[in-house]
């Protein structure tokens, strides 16, 4: 099984609803896709490291599920948005076997 890890920096100013918003959006989309066997989205509580964050954890069968997540339409249409809420410059990537 895989684990891919995603960790986003919020822009300043962004509003709370907004990020919120986006939250929803990634839980809604990416759960619908047959490939996600568990998926996770929120907001850093800040007990270490940095609170502007939001990280989303995503449970897949093989990495041939997670390339074809990739591919789908709803992750598509959240990395095209992602910019309106995320800095794009630092986004944080990872993938695990668990």
């Amino acid at each position: 099984m895989i684990r891919h890890i995603f960790i986003a920096t919020i822009k300043d100013g962004v509003a709370d609803e907004q990020v919120n918003n986006v939250m929803n959006q990634m839980q809604t989309k990416l759960q619908a896709e047959p490939v996600v066997k568990c998926i996770h989205v929120g907001h850093s509580l800040g007990l270490v490291g940095p609170t502007n964050t939001v990280t989303m954890v995503i449970d897949l069968d093989s990495a041939d599920d997670f390339k074809q997540l990739l591919a789908t339409d709803a992750h598509k249409s959240l990395s095209v948005s992602a910019g309106e809420v995320f800095r794009t410059d630092n986004f944080v990537f990872s993938q695990i076997n668990i």
